[in-house]
């Protein structure tokens, strides 16, 4: 047989252009090997039908939390596939450089799929995260003998295969910069991007997103007022629209309370859709909110964010903002990362962390998940 397998029928999306075109796909050995009209079926080993569906490159969850056991909130990456339709998923600062090599060693190198990580500017990452009911949480940055920009640049440069930025978090009560200025030096140095963790002040988004360079991710784009991005006046902050107009790079982050359904309709009411769309998933959240990236893109479609721009937020532009294009490319010699996607044509209510709801008339759903040329079951 010439192909392994044939993906038949469907219309094929292009990230690029945000655009589709009936296609079909053959891989072998991994690889795609052909893209063209009415391939042959009878030169296939397994054919798949996928007419009426959409066939995209592999999904990118472009924030999860995947340090099994360690960062006692994190889930197990398994856990998320098939359902979700990723082929990647990007850890968001759960290790930092004094554990990444047991992240790497235990999850990051023991997956089938494509797992890549921030690494947190604490050399411990967020493993004090532990959430036991009637214990006062800890913060990684509370001693700042733990953020230390050499041993993380020390790090990146010795896992360029797996890590592709430097996680900081400007969570509510965070004391001084110095993290921030931290992470930034890191980054600057290692020529990788700055994802930020934002939230209520303080600290306040004026005094972190000047500094912030083309390319840098912005997280929980929707977190609740006050001093998010929706002002008193209830518009757009103006550090938000210079932010994104010098390059910084706006992610949803969806998880639990860093999400607000009045605030998201607004921004998207305002074109302010995010860039990227991802979870923020971890054991504590993924059900019944944040499930999958699907059913992230699918609120966002719900607030009115059309569908082939929720498309691109999570496979071209993800892809691009980690300096992997080619995770995002559906080409002949590319890799066969491929999902199939239904839009189902159905009333749903979404709710919130804060019990508001969002009435959408579709959601995404995936059909077939295919990783490195194999149907995943």
């Amino acid at each position: 047989m010439l192909y392994d397998l044939l993906i038949t029928g469907g219309q094929v999306f292009d990230p690029l252009n945000k655009s589709f075109k009936k296609a079909d796909i053959a891989a072998a050995g991994g690889r795609v090997i052909r893209i063209g009209p009415s391939l042959k079926v009878e030169e296939a080993s397994q054919v798949i039908d996928v007419s009426g569906l959409m066939v995209t490159p592999g999904l990118i969850d472009f924030h999860v939390h995947i340090f099994w056991l360690v960062h006692r909130i994190s889930i197990h990456p398994q856990n998320l596939v098939p359902r979700a339709g990723t082929t990647t998923m990007v850890d968001g600062g759960s290790a930092g450089a004094a554990n990444f090599d047991a992240f790497k060693e235990f999850i990051l190198t023991k997956s089938e799929f494509n797992l890549l990580a921030f690494l947190n500017i604490s050399i411990l990452g967020q493993i004090f995260e532990t959430q036991i009911p009637g214990v006062p949480s800890m913060n990684e940055y509370e001693d700042l003998r733990l953020v230390n920009v050499s041993e993380t640049v020390k790090c990146i440069e010795a896992n360029r295969d797996l890590i592709v930025g430097v996680k900081v978090r400007a969570f509510h009560g965070l004391t001084n910069l110095t993290p921030v200025y931290a992470a930034l030096e890191a980054a600057e140095e290692s020529d990788v991007p700055v994802m930020i963790h934002t939230s209520p002040p303080p600290p306040s988004v004026s005094q972190y997103m000047p500094l912030l360079r083309p390319g840098d991710i912005v997280t929980h784009l929707y977190h609740p007022q006050p001093g998010g991005l929706i002002d008193r006046h209830g518009k757009i902050r103006q550090e938000y629209r210079e932010a994104r107009e010098r390059g910084v790079l706006m992610d949803i982050g969806l998880d639990r309370w860093h999400t607000d359904f009045e605030v998201m309709k607004r921004g998207v009411g305002e074109g302010f859709w995010p860039d990227i769309i991802s979870t923020d998933v971890t054991r504590f959240n993924v059900e019944p909110l944040v499930r999958d990236v699907l059913f992230t893109a699918s609120k966002l479609m719900a607030a009115g964010m059309p569908l082939e721009e929720s498309l691109a937020a999570i496979t071209v532009k993800p892809a691009r903002a980690i300096k992997r294009p080619e995770l995002a490319e559906l080409k002949e010699g590319g890799p066969a990362n491929i999902t199939v996607l239904e839009l189902l044509k159905e009333d749903i209510t979404f709710v919130d962390y804060f019990g508001q709801s969002l009435k959408g008339k579709e959601q995404l759903s995936c059909r077939w998940l295919i990783n490195k040329g194999k149907v995943v079951k």
